[in-house]
């Protein structure tokens, strides 16, 4: 079935109620600060009647499907490829694959290696599930699902849609979306070599079913698919039961073994170990835990799974029994020890702090206008960086390069191009200036979903943003995204615009930055120099602290960090590279990586976004750029003209002055285009303006000159003189050509 039945009147009555509440509320000008608003009141405890009314919302109406579906949607974009990268388990035959799905999920295929067959578990999004099983190449014949929640159950529809033969599995007492095998308490389902066992576990909802993989049969270790009741170092929520239940579905799970791997339905081992931390702060299994984690997550691999024999040492939530927890927490209301009623009180007293502590640590990370968190700043050593970039150097990283897409098989999905060069840019007045121009464009195919992404900048000498425009889109089948953003400087500030369309929604923000709170500000187009310039240098700032946008343009900290010298193989040549990781760290979420591996005159040979199969990397080694001898300007001495006494002068032009005027003439008949060609000179002369005429004139007929040179296929990093004709050696070839 797809939905529950309809909602009591009295449900419908307060729906409309609540509904009000929400228009008005995102109706208001800080719509931001409502979001918030309605954020915390649903996430308020649940015995408050507002929160049990949005809950039920949620759970027994379409209102919550659609919720899901706008979370499916935005988590898809965020990450395309998961939120974590995760690592199969393989054990004699049986395979466990964690499925990275929406913004900290995770769905499971448990497969039996030799039937080909497999069994998913909580499979919220049906399109990552199923690129699972494509590649696996395996047949799906169940989905068992935990609970009813939807970022638990969303992909039941889907899936048993595409697969016919696919049986659902999950407790009656849930409302399980499309559920056809009802299970009960300590129920078997088996396929193929796999026995698996369903465990009521109520509390998080009344139906709540947690599924035991046994591991006798394949002789490995037995598996936990928690869902939402245990996650690593923390428990679920109690929505739909109560302390007493919740904790007796905990104790139901501490009967199993210590070496049981726990795989829970969320990444929230890093949140959890810090609230642990709070509670037990000497607890050194504690510690310990959360330096690995922290490894894990600075390179976005996940966590799961670990064990129970790990949970019981430091989940605050297993160890209600423990007396140094209970002294931690205070005195209790009733008798302490081991009888339930103690312990039930310490775990609803574990649960409102753990609810306090992540309520303090949001507020943390989402400054309002009441708090006075201070802005992000660059540290000295960054600006210092940027003010060491002398023009001579950034003159040397003008060239254009392209890049080749490539999944994770090695297939070609797309080109990114990045060109650099010198430009001229038109401030509000009408006044142009040189400075860099910065162009970069990608396009391909992700999971066969076309997408691009597009840069175009204006930078001073000093890397700072004048001008930046940049689009990026993501043609999903339904609901396709498209997300630009603009930087402009307007006086003393910089102004960003920022507009996100998904589907036939579009979302408009418009935010200034006052322009000395910005100081060490590295746009993405200031970026790709400034990558170039640490590999023309072989060295990146130490300790240094840029400022940088996320990916919901705010502002945050970027930093680079050498990673050495690596030799890789580029098409049939061994070329030498340094490596830089740019990581922008996200006032929200995990930080974003990127590794560059840099040829030494600042061309990029590969570019790996951590977390991301694929990769772009170059096919050919270009021709290395080395540090030339800049030719100087041409320098004309001004001599007076006195053409009335110069004898030369005369013979060659006053006394010829009829014969010259007849040959202009018939050179006019004979070449009619040259009238156009001096009228296009004087037409661009006056729209340029160039400071140095005489070689401007140069380098507009140079081309039309019967002796010139032909233009060699390489040219230098230098432009070449426009009076190169008249080098001696020049004059001397054809003095020798004349004598033979």
């Amino acid at each position: 079935m797809a939905w529950q039945g309809w909602p009591a009147p009295w449900l419908w009555v307060a729906s409309c109620g609540l509904l009000l509440l929400v228009l008005v509320l995102l109706a208001s000008p800080r719509s931001c600060r409502a979001r918030r608003t309605l954020r915390g009141l649903f996430m308020a405890r649940s015995k408050r009647l507002l929160f049990r009314i949005g809950y039920s919302l949620y759970t027994r109406t379409w209102l919550g499907y659609l919720f899901y579906r706008q979370q499916l949607r935005r988590a898809r974009n965020r990450y395309p490829k998961g939120h974590s990268r995760t690592q199969p388990r393989l054990f004699n035959g049986v395979k466990v694959l964690p499925i990275p799905v929406l913004s900290d999920n995770y769905s499971y295929l448990i497969i039996d290696t030799q039937a080909r067959l497999a069994v998913a578990v909580d499979p919220s999004d049906p399109q990552a599930v199923q690129a699972s099983i494509e590649k696996e190449g395996v047949t799906l014949v169940a989905i068992l699902c935990t609970h009813k929640h939807w970022d638990h159950s969303g992909g039941n529809r889907d899936l048993s849609r595409r697969h016919q033969d696919c049986r659902v599995y999950g407790s009656p007492q849930d409302g399980i979306p499309y559920l056809t095998h009802p299970l009960c308490h300590q129920d078997v389902v088996s396929v193929g070599r796999l026995q698996i066992q369903a465990l009521a576990t109520p509390g998080h909802t009344q139906g709540h079913l947690v599924y035991l993989l046994d591991g006798e049969p394949y002789e490995g270790p037995s598996c936990l698919f928690s869902g939402d009741l245990l996650f690593l170092s923390g428990c679920g929520r109690t929505f739909e039961g109560t302390a007493e239940t919740m904790l007796s579905s905990l104790d139901t799970v501490l009967g199993l073994g210590d070496d049981t791997l726990l795989w829970p339905g969320h990444e929230y081992a890093e949140e959890n170990l810090g609230f642990a931390g709070v509670v037990e702060p000497e607890n050194l299994a504690r510690e310990r835990k959360m330096q690995w984690v922290q490894r894990q997550r600075m390179e976005r691999k996940s966590t799961c799974p670990s064990t129970l024999g790990e949970e019981r040492a430091y989940n605050p939530f297993l160890r209600t029994h423990c007396l140094v927890l209970q002294e931690a927490l205070g005195p209790s209301p009733g008798p302490t020890g081991d009888n339930g009623y103690s312990r039930a009180q310490l775990l609803e007293k574990l649960r409102q702090l753990k609810d306090l502590h992540k309520s303090s640590k949001a507020k943390g990370h989402q400054p309002s206008a009441q708090e006075s968190l201070a802005p992000p700043e660059a540290n000295a050593e960054a600006i210092h960086f940027l003010n060491s970039l002398r023009q001579e150097e950034l003159l040397m990283l003008f060239f254009s390069e392209a890049l080749v897409m490539v999944s994770d098989t090695g297939q070609p999905q797309g080109e990114l191009t990045i060109e650099v060069q010198v430009g001229k840019h038109k401030d509000k007045f009408g006044v142009m200036s040189r400075c860099l121009f910065v162009h970069a464009f990608s396009r391909g195919f992700m999971d066969n979903i076309l997408c691009g992404n597009s840069l175009l900048g204006y930078l001073t000498w000093k890397l700072e943003p004048m001008e930046q425009h940049n689009q990026e889109f993501i043609k999903f089948p339904i609901l396709p995204m498209e997300r630009k953003m603009s930087l402009l400087k307007q006086d003393d500030q910089l102004a960003m615009t920022r507009i996100v369309k998904e589907g036939e929604e579009v979302k408009t923000e418009v935010t200034s930055f006052p322009w000395h709170s910005i100081a060490g500000f590295v746009s993405e187009a200031a970026n790709l120099v400034l990558l170039r310039v640490m590999a023309w240098r072989q060295t990146v700032p130490s300790n240094a602290r840029f400022l940088a946008l996320d990916t919901e343009g705010k502002l945050c900290y970027s930093t680079y960090q050498a990673l050495g010298s690596q030799t890789i193989q580029v098409g049939h040549q061994q070329v030498e590279v340094f490596i830089v990781e740019q990581t922008v760290h996200s006032e929200k979420g995990i930080p974003m990586s990127c590794q560059f591996y840099l040829l030494s005159d600042g061309h990029l040979a590969k570019r790996i976004q951590v977390g991301s199969p694929g990769c772009c990397m170059v096919t050919k080694v270009p021709i290395l750029r080395e540090e030339d001898d800049i030719e100087p300007r041409p320098v004309f001495e001004k001599k007076p003209l006195l053409w009335e006494e110069d004898m030369e002068l005369y013979s060659r032009f006053m006394d010829r002055k009829e014969e010259l005027r007849l040959s202009h003439s018939s050179y006019l008949r004979l070449h009619p285009e040259a009238q156009a060609l001096i009228s296009d000179f004087v037409l661009f002369l006056l729209l340029r303006q160039p400071a140095d005429v005489v070689t401007f004139a140069a380098e507009y007929f140079g081309p039309f000159a019967k002796r010139r040179p032909p233009t060699p296929t390489l040219r230098s990093s230098n432009r070449p003189s426009p009076f190169r004709a008249l080098d001696l050696e020049c004059i001397d070839g054809e003095e020798d050509q004349a004598g033979s």
